[in-house]
């Protein structure tokens, strides 16, 4: 697919890349999207480049991804896309108008994140039995994700060097490279320890060794960390054993961790920076989950609230 990519879209990956720091995962993301739209735009027009056409081939292209089913949150995710592109193809110069400015993202019905509950929650963590490295591998993935709520891209990217055991905190790099730190309770140190023993053990461990290394060395004879699909995987297996609700995921055990704070009165704001979302809008969807404990609050807030 590179070797066909349009050089534009070379020169505007190689940018988001390198200059605006975008994740390996949305770049590629971004790439799929900008090539589907391209193509589309050839078939659109064949006597004009897709920078020579009006905003009605994005139009046409929105409208054709809508008939063939596809989602809005798909079709918004397209959009932004080539928003970016345009808005990085008019500041270079290479088209004098923005023709994608104007053109209205699809609006997205938000739904409510799948959650566990506090006994779900307190099962799971008792699941993978045993002190070999399997079992506190296992363990531990589970604990930091409910400890934490760290993203799966986050956790697989721990190195030795962002943990301070002493202090409880590991430093993550979260989305647009922001680097935070999260916090981990008793327990999650507890196992941490005698997971980062078998390591020393081992002599598997250097600052600069990942927490999860991947079971193989890559062709250049280096040991990457473990890869999100197996993350997956191993969560995805305990899921099984204590629901039956086939949407759960390693991001609902981050949802677990938001709606079980603010259940136990923990300030929005806390929440919002220890999950790294870059606006208090992408939390306030917790709050949609809680109008039992909101209510109280209410009560007791509220100079009417009896």
């Amino acid at each position: 697919m590179s070797n066909n990519r349009h050089p534009i879209i070379s020169d505007f990956l190689d940018y988001i890349e390198n200059v605006r720091s975008y994740s390996v995962h949305t770049s590629r993301s971004y790439a799929y999207d900008l090539n589907d739209y391209v193509k589309f735009c050839n078939n659109f027009d064949y006597e004009k480049k897709f920078t020579a056409l009006n905003q009605s081939a994005i139009q046409a292209y929105l409208q054709n991804l809508s008939v063939q089913g596809l989602s809005a949150k798909t079709l918004a995710r397209r959009l932004s896309a080539i928003k970016s592109l345009y808005k990085y193809l008019l500041k270079n110069n290479i088209v004098k108008v923005n023709i994608a400015i104007a053109i209205k993202t699809p609006k997205i019905s938000k739904k409510l994140p799948r959650y566990l509950s506090l006994e779900e929650a307190k099962k799971i963590l008792r699941l993978p039995v045993g002190e070999n490295e399997p079992a506190l591998r296992d363990r531990l993935i589970l604990e930091l994700f409910y400890a934490t709520g760290v993203r799966i891209s986050e956790l697989i990217k721990i190195c030795f060097r962002d943990i301070r055991l002493e202090e409880g905190l590991i430093f993550v790099i979260g989305k647009g490279n922001k680097e935070r730190f999260v916090i981990m309770g008793g327990k999650a140190k507890l196992t941490l320890q005698k997971y980062m023993q078998i390591l020393n053990d081992r002599k598997e461990r250097d600052s600069d060794s990942y927490l999860f290394p991947a079971i193989r060395k890559n062709k250049n004879g280096l040991k990457k960390h473990i890869s999100q699909r197996t993350i997956f995987n191993i969560v995805k297996k305990y899921m099984k054993q204590i629901s039956d609700d086939e949407k759960l995921s390693p991001h609902s055990l981050r949802h677990t961790f938001a709606t079980h704070m603010l259940n136990n009165g923990a300030d929005m704001m806390a929440i919002k920076d220890l999950l790294g979302h870059s606006s208090l809008s992408s939390t306030q969807i917790y709050t949609h989950l809680q109008p039992v404990k909101l209510k109280e609050i209410y009560k007791q807030a509220h100079p009417h609230g009896e």
